[in-house]
């Protein structure tokens, strides 16, 4: 039966499992994510149930072989846990659901593990919310094998331009155009009207500036600059979404809930 030892990880989502004993998803930074069952640790007589928090830092041990290990030990980690207002709560909730649905399982990804952490506690600055999750979406993407093609027309060949404006097509790249406005896609857009969200196939209008940007990774300029933050944002949803199959997430629901 294998054995692991004091692993640093965090927790994902948790769910019920008979009376007392849960299921957890867990991300850990040697061995990727992984299920473990957690037995009896429900209820006031357990003596780890209070440290099974997410976004909390986390030495794990698990024991066991096969689909999923049980949880052996727990204790937290030498260091604070980010403290997480509202719309930072619900942005880690959305990043949590994105490493579920894009990392495979047992797939070690110690650069994003560490991405995550970074990016958890940088959104405790509600200032930063906006870049952070475009750094971190940009980050995880590159790592796993997508990243965005930032340097030339995927068309021509040609060196991206600041004054040009490109149209965006995930697995294929930025292609000039000539329109000075496009409307943004409202991909994954969910209004309190509506009972499911409305995609758009769209791909997304992006000034070369935006681009030449990101490739130097001049985050700061973008954020100083409200219509570059959107256009990114307009992006990044757009390349998530396909790369999720249109699958819809609950925590984008949650920021429309009072």
């Amino acid at each position: 039966m294998s054995q692991v030892n004091t692993q640093l990880a965090y927790i994902l989502h948790k769910r019920f499992y008979r009376e007392t004993s849960q299921i957890i998803e867990v991300f850990s930074r040697d061995h990727g994510r992984l299920s473990l069952m957690s037995r009896g640790s429900r209820g006031s007589k357990s003596r780890i149930s209070g440290h099974l928090q997410l976004f909390s830092p986390l030495l794990l041990g698990w024991q066991g072989k096969g689909s999923m290990p049980y949880l052996r030990t727990v204790e937290r980690a030498d260091i604070k846990p980010p403290v997480l207002p509202r719309q930072s709560l619900l942005s880690a909730m959305y990043i949590n659901e994105l490493l579920i649905y894009l990392v495979h399982k047992h797939d070690v990804q110690s650069g994003i593990f560490d991405y995550y952490h970074q990016c958890l506690y940088a959104l405790q600055n509600s200032t930063q919310i906006e870049i952070e999750l475009r750094k971190f979406e940009i980050k995880m993407l590159a790592l796993l094998g997508f990243g965005l093609q930032l340097e030339h027309d995927a068309d021509s060949g040609k060196k991206i331009l600041a004054a040009q404006n490109y149209h965006y097509y995930v697995e294929h790249g930025p292609v000039a155009c000539n329109e000075l406005k496009v409307n943004q896609p409202t991909v994954g857009r969910i209004t309190k009207q509506e009972s499911k969200p409305v995609y758009s196939i769209s791909s997304p209008f992006i000034q070369g500036r935006t681009l030449l940007a990101l490739l130097k990774e001049d985050y700061a300029l973008i954020q100083r600059d409200r219509q570059q933050l959107q256009q990114l944002k307009h992006l990044m949803r757009y390349i998530i979404h396909t790369h999720l199959g249109g699958r819809p997430l609950k925590s984008r629901e949650l920021f429309l809930t009072p």
